[in-house]
């Protein structure tokens, strides 16, 4: 898998597959590796691109604070790398927030974009909540709130039947660098407050997707984004919880083939 730099960036990226190019973007924490059922099923279809956010996975991790737009400029680099002008950007939770700015600052690059599992204008409560999580890696380290994450992101039936998944999972929160996931963690916390104002801006075809059990980007905020987004389609999936694109694989990849179809 080619780690490169580029421009100033050092990206670490895979591809599969041939077509419309698709570009997944991974959550907070997590890295390329979380889009294994999607990359398998969508790459006989497409040209798949995941790749490691900054901070995260082997790419390059920055010693200065994050900021939303070098994720956005992560992104931008790739496809200039990839001789990509266009083209459908999947985000998944962190990730969602920097396909909503992706949206917002180059229109013209993307097809579509899915905010899958993406927070959004959250509440006092919700904001106090995140914050929570953040002062409790400041103080603690990042390996403190594994165990609670995977317990709000999974149902406990899958936890029991799946724990090759729930261990891989545990596995990649716990060898996260410590200083640029909390740095990745305060932008996660932050950023749906800096997008709100601007998300009636995306015109592009947007495809809103979350769990009805999500209780971190939940169904009223996803919601939210559909009421501001002028071309969105919504769906609520019933049972799952946050880590749709794992747990409930089988029907997010078939609302993504037929939703780029779509707006191919």
């Amino acid at each position: 898998m080619p780690v490169q730099v580029l421009n100033s960036i050092k990206t670490n990226w895979k591809e599969t597959g041939k077509g419309e190019p698709v570009i997944f973007l991974h959550g907070v924490g997590m890295d390329h590796t979380m889009w294994e059922e999607q990359s398998d099923y969508l790459s006989s279809y497409y040209r798949v691109i995941v790749y490691d956010m900054l901070g995260h996975g082997l790419s390059e991790k920055p010693c200065k604070e994050y900021k939303l737009i070098d994720f956005v400029n992560q992104l931008r680099e790739l496809m200039e790398h990839l001789s990509i002008n266009k083209a459908h950007i999947i985000g998944f939770s962190m990730g969602g927030l920097v396909a909503q700015l992706f949206g917002i600052h180059c229109p013209d690059k993307a097809k579509t974009l899915t905010f899958m599992n993406t927070v959004a204008n959250r509440t006092k409560e919700q904001q106090q909540a995140v914050w929570s999580r953040v002062k409790q890696v400041e103080q603690k380290g990042h390996q403190a709130p594994i165990y609670a994450a995977i317990t709000r992101w999974f149902n406990e039936s899958y936890r029991q039947n799946h724990p090759e998944v729930i261990e891989k999972v545990r596995q990649r929160l716990e060898n996260n660098d410590p200083f640029s996931y909390l740095k990745a963690y305060k932008v996660f916390a932050t950023a749906d407050q800096e997008l709100w104002p601007l998300l009636s801006k995306i015109t592009i075809p947007a495809l809103i997707m979350t769990g009805k059990e999500d209780v971190g980007s939940t169904p009223q905020m996803a919601e939210e984004m559909h009421e501001k987004l002028a071309k969105s389609e919504l769906i609520i999936v019933p049972e799952y919880k946050h880590m749709l694109p794992i747990e409930g694989s089988e029907t997010v990849n078939k609302a993504l083939h037929t939703f780029i179809q779509r707006n191919s």
